[in-house]
């Protein structure tokens, strides 16, 4: 009996010590992460020597109250870079006495004061992380009762079983850290397990059956929460490789797949655009938040039979390389479109989604946002940190009118693709706060090769005489060449279609930050807008369109307009449809028709809502209400019956 008791002891106490040091290992490399990947910012001297006696910084407001951009929570940071500089290998203030004095001084003033603010988020999740930060990477100097302080500032966070995403990411990854520096095995392997739980693909709030992003409901958030998500989850399971707590592998490749098939296909490169971030658009900086090559070495590292994929991912981001083709994300109702030399990128909203979010005072001009805005991207710079200054009511790619307040959100919005390119339609409603005046119609991008062909059909409105769309609204590059027919500007050719007319503005345009978010800086800012624009003077019935093409100068875009390489075979309310040179057609049918293709006398038929594209002899179906739908599609006297899918996605069809 006493031989089991010693046993017994002596197999926890193995236990223990092997708990104990995984917990060491882990927390060893989460301070690797720390000093390999995230860059102090700001001037380390001038913090050093701003800090007062107090442990205060003379720029910080220690009263603010904003929800969004919390002022008090830059003091937590700046206490953690100095703390990463004190602590990084090869650093000028390497283990400097004092730099750890005044990392003291600044930290002693939060344990005491403990600041809050009304936002849960920061008490519980920013405050906890920037602490977290803080105590690994300077354990071993701090006292006992700054140890037990910092722990309990910690501790603020909560762990909630029932939430999603990415709040339930950042929760357990700090329960768990928090878990690991107090030798709490049974919190580490709660929190682990919730996170590994969180990574699946669901109709719910995270990551999308397509791999899209979804948080606060069905929006789109792919480069905030979804970030946050991403990052969060691959540092982790780093953090947790080779342990007996190591993620299992099908989760590494739903985040392997998450990157490559979903992040990696809404931005160009790095740069992304406000239709993949909802309200964190008003953000500055955020339309970079798509830069992912300091967590690639971890993606390797944890999947290295998709190396090649990530090498050329960061190629990518790098600006050495492009994807090429056309993805469609049905269920967050976004299309992305990528050669060569741009990108083109497509922000819908149907019945299925929903409407951009403002809450803490951000996005408070974005009402307009997901209702068909159309973005060109070369290098990045059309749209970064641009939204200060835009005219929000002349969103790029969106149909409105003056007072428009919010989009009806319609069943029939989708795409068909063969994957190099595609067409996506809206059912288009918008209407003015009270209700007194609507627009309707039925919008239609085609996109092929170097073009983007969008027409618009059955414009009409009830207590309006007149309609807009802004075809762009992009920062101004000089260059550009205006002719009575078309408008060039920075890689594009801007050509209307028919008799409709492009007017064009370029203006200097002046505004802030403020203006859009409550918690960002009041200060002017003047950039001047290129803006081209297809007015429509009569809505009964109205029909019009416009060509956009990547066009190396004016030359080339006078020669396209002269000789196009494009058909507008019908548009109208039942039917919109065009063809290209190359033989590809994309039509959208909104009843059951009848469409003769120009290529001979064949004609293409269905009998049901669908929408069609034909390239190299071959055919692709979807339906736009995603819903399962049976379609007899006809072509001359040959007839097929097609079951189309309930997620929106193109079926290919055969007829030999």
């Amino acid at each position: 009996m006493k031989k089991k008791t010693c046993f017994f002891f002596i197999s926890l106490l193995f236990i223990c010590h092997q708990v104990k040091a995984q917990a060491d290992t882990i927390l060893s490399r989460y301070k690797q992460y720390l000093l390999g990947t995230v860059k102090p910012e700001g001037d380390i001297n001038l913090m050093l020597g701003s800090l007062n006696a107090e442990g205060q910084w003379p720029d910080i407001n220690y009263t603010d109250t904003e929800k969004a951009n919390w002022k008090n929570l830059i003091h937590l940071k700046r206490v953690r870079d100095l703390a990463l500089v004190w602590e990084k290998p090869g650093s000028a203030l390497y283990h400097n006495i004092q730099l750890e004095k005044a990392i003291n001084l600044g930290l002693n003033h939060w344990l005491d004061k403990r600041y809050r603010n009304s936002n849960w988020w920061h008490n519980e999740i920013g405050v906890p992380q920037y602490m977290r930060d803080i105590i690994i990477l300077m354990k071993k100097e701090l006292r006992p009762e700054q140890l037990k302080a910092a722990l309990e500032v910690m501790a603020q966070h909560r762990v909630q079983e029932n939430w999603v995403g990415a709040n339930l990411t950042w929760s357990a990854d700090l329960g768990f850290h928090y878990g690991a520096l107090t030798g709490n095995v049974r919190m580490m392997e709660l929190c682990r397990n919730l996170i590994v739980k969180e990574i699946r693909i669901s109709t719910e709030e995270g990551v999308q059956p397509d791999f899209s992003f979804h948080q606060h409901g069905a929006r789109l958030q792919m480069y905030q929460y979804g970030a946050a998500f991403l990052k969060e989850n691959i540092r982790l399971a780093w953090e947790l490789r080779g342990t007996a707590m190591a993620f299992p592998k099908e989760k590494i490749g739903i985040l392997t797949d998450f990157a490559l098939k979903g992040w990696q296909w809404m931005a160009r490169g790095i740069h992304t655009v406000p239709g993949t971030m909802d309200r964190s658009a008003s953000r500055v900086n955020a339309l970079d938040n798509a830069d992912l090559r300091e967590f690639i070495p971890y993606f390797i590292a944890l999947s290295p039979e998709n190396k090649n994929a990530f090498c050329q991912l960061d190629e990518i981001q790098q600006g050495k390389g492009a994807l090429t083709g056309y993805r469609y994300y049905p269920y967050s109702d976004f299309a992305a479109f990528h050669q060569k030399d741009f990108s083109f990128f497509l922000k819908t909203i149907s019945s299925r989604t929903l409407a951009t979010e403002s809450i803490n005072s951000e996005n408070l001009k974005g009402n307009l946002l997901n209702s068909g805005d159309a973005y060109l991207i070369r290098d990045g710079k059309e749209y970064f940190n641009l939204m200060p200054v835009w005219n929000w009511a002349c969103l790029p790619g969106v149909t409105t009118f003056v007072g428009a307040d919010k989009v009806n959100r319609q069943a029939f919005t989708g795409s068909v693709s063969n994957g190099q390119a595609g067409l996506t339609v809206m059912d288009y409603q918008l209407e003015n706060k009270d209700k007194s005046k609507l627009l309707r119609a039925k919008k239609f991008w085609a996109v092929a090769g170097s073009k983007v062909l969008c027409l618009i059909a059955g414009l009409e409105g009830s207590g309006i005489t007149a309609a807009y769309t802004t075809l762009d609204q992009c920062r101004w590059r000089g260059g550009e060449s205006v002719n009575d027919s078309w408008i060039y500007h920075a890689g594009f050719a801007y050509i209307p279609l028919g008799a409709a007319k492009i007017s064009l503005h370029v203006t200097d345009a002046t505004g802030s930050w403020k203006e859009i978010n409550a918690a960002e800086s009041n200060t002017p800012l003047t950039e001047k807008i290129f803006m081209p624009v297809l007015e429509h003077k009569t809505l009964e019935n109205g029909n019009s369109g416009y060509v956009i093409s990547a066009c190396k100068n004016a030359k080339e875009a006078a020669r396209l307009v002269a000789g196009p390489q494009w058909k507008v075979l019908c548009n109208n309310k039942e039917i919109q449809a065009v063809s290209f040179n190359d033989g590809t057609i994309m039509a959208a049918f909104y009843q059951p028709g009848v469409l003769k293709t120009g290529q001979g006398h064949q004609q293409l038929s269905v009998d049901q809502p669908c929408l069609v594209l034909i390239s190299n002899k071959k055919i692709w179906l979807s339906n736009p209400a995603c819903k399962p739908l049976k379609v007899k599609l006809g072509i001359n006297d040959q007839y097929k019956v097609v079951e189309l899918p309930a997620d929106g996605s193109s079926t290919p069809v055969r007829f030999h």
